[in-house]
């Protein structure tokens, strides 16, 4: 087992990375202001930074334990379930001998058409498919759950286990709120299982599709142009092939004198100053990030400890660790801390927190108050225009994107238009800021 040590001892300083020879998870620490007010107890954003680099492969991709669970309810006839069943059988065609298929459709019940087996006959797969007709309700959970159950018959942490779950509809058959698709979501993705979801159209439950997952930190896809399945699926079945690391778990510790005060737009909550984030894999070259909020007595100088646990699929599936710590410094002047302030975390950290605005502009907008909603994503996009200035220019290109876009639905709420597709908008923008999609 490999290690990757990272200290940073803020931006006076600077940091120092080790790393070795087949690892592919770069972690550093960085605190939003490295020089603090001696005596003066304050809250602090530490940003918690991974990225995959990229580097050729040392051995066979991972295989695939691969179950997609696909509605065939009454509502998907027409073009969206040809293009589900195309969008199926292209993924079949770019799967190799040694990966598992099994493929799960539903309606008024759940049930298997394609058993958990090796890809040896493509065609017959293919013709399996090609025969899924549209009739009945949405047994969405039973679908999910019995596609859970096809992969658990071949499930190994030496494989990529993940469900690809699709729906146009509201879940009507058997338990079907969001609290039931995210305990469910949370209990596989402790089975080392992933549920990608794409919801098609504007009729589906956007939360349920989104919870389930964020449970199991998974992809989730709003389709409104149902011919664009088919490239999703592709996009889908790439980021499982090109897998760099997964199952990554981070252990993140506070000392004494550090207040952990949770994550900005993340749930995960600490007990006895420690937490675990769990995130299901990484492609070469991407780059996630948490952003953790503390408060800090004014003289402890060691903010966080992390240590990241993952799978290096880039050298053979091996076990790496990697670990950082953040440090600040303390100061009785104010224009010495002021000046320690690092401009990119302080952008990330208001474009996180856009994407928690547009989560209560939806819950505003869902009990009518569209003027209230608009407030808020107005008042956003100034605290957006307030750090654009001092961004480096690739935040700056983030920062834009999201202002155009608050600005399109203050427009839209001032006007007193939310519909379906709007909310699904802004709530599939937050789900992709939230988690560093």
């Amino acid at each position: 087992m490999r290690k990757t040590m990272l200290t940073l001892l803020g931006l006076a300083v600077g940091c120092v990375t080790s790393l070795f020879a087949g690892e592919t998870l770069s972690l550093q620490l960085v605190p939003e202001q490295s020089i603090l007010l001696k005596g003066s107890p304050q809250e602090i954003v530490v940003k918690i930074d991974l990225s995959a680099i990229e580097r050729p492969r040392k051995s066979h991709r991972p295989p695939l334990n691969l179950a997609v669970v696909l509605d065939k309810s009454g509502s998907m006839a027409g073009p969206k379930l040809e293009k589900a069943r195309q969008a199926a059988m292209q993924l079949v065609d770019r799967l190799e001998p040694d990966d598992y298929f099994s493929m799960i459709v539903y309606s008024d019940q759940a049930e298997v058409l394609v058993p958990a087996q090796h890809v040896k006959d493509r065609e017959a797969l293919k013709e399996q498919i090609e025969r899924i007709q549209a009739g009945g309700s949405t047994a969405l959970f039973a679908g999910v759950r019995m596609g859970a159950n096809q992969l658990q018959e071949y499930l190994t942490s030496r494989r990529i286990n993940r469900i690809i779950l699709l729906s146009d509809g509201l879940a009507n058959v058997g338990p079907s709120t969001t609290r039931d698709l995210r305990r469910l979501g949370s209990q596989l993705a402790g089975d080392g299982i992933s549920v990608t979801t794409v919801g098609v159209g504007d009729d589906y439950n956007e939360d349920l599709m989104a919870g389930l997952a964020e449970a199991s930190d998974a992809n989730y896809y709003y389709v409104q142009d149902t011919e664009k399945l088919p490239a999703i699926f592709a996009k889908e079945l790439g980021e499982m092939l090109a897998a760099a690391a997964r199952d990554v778990r981070i252990e993140i510790t506070c000392p004494s004198g550090v207040e952990p005060l949770g994550f900005i737009g993340r749930s995960e909550t600490f007990a006895q100053q420690k937490t675990v984030v769990t995130l299901s894999q990484f492609t070469p070259g991407q780059h996630r990030y948490l952003l953790l909020r503390c408060r800090v007595d004014g003289k402890t100088t060691d903010l966080v400890q992390a240590n990241v646990h993952y799978k290096d699929e880039l050298d053979n599936g091996s076990d790496q660790v990697a670990i950082g710590n953040a440090k600040v410094s303390y100061t009785h002047s104010a224009t010495a801390s002021e000046q320690s302030i690092n401009a990119t975390v302080t952008a990330e950290k208001v474009l996180m927190l856009t994407a928690v605005a547009k989560d209560e502009a939806l819950t505003q907008a869902d009990g009518g108050k569209l003027q209230d909603a608009a407030a808020k994503l107005a008042s956003q996009k100034a605290q957006l225009d307030a750090v654009y200035a001092n961004a480096p220019a690739t935040v700056q290109v983030q920062i834009r994107a999201e202002t155009d876009n608050l600005t399109h639905f203050k427009d839209q709420l001032e006007g007193g238009s939310y519909d379906s597709a709007t909310r699904k908008t802004l709530q599939n923008q937050s789900y992709n800021s939230r988690n560093s999609k």
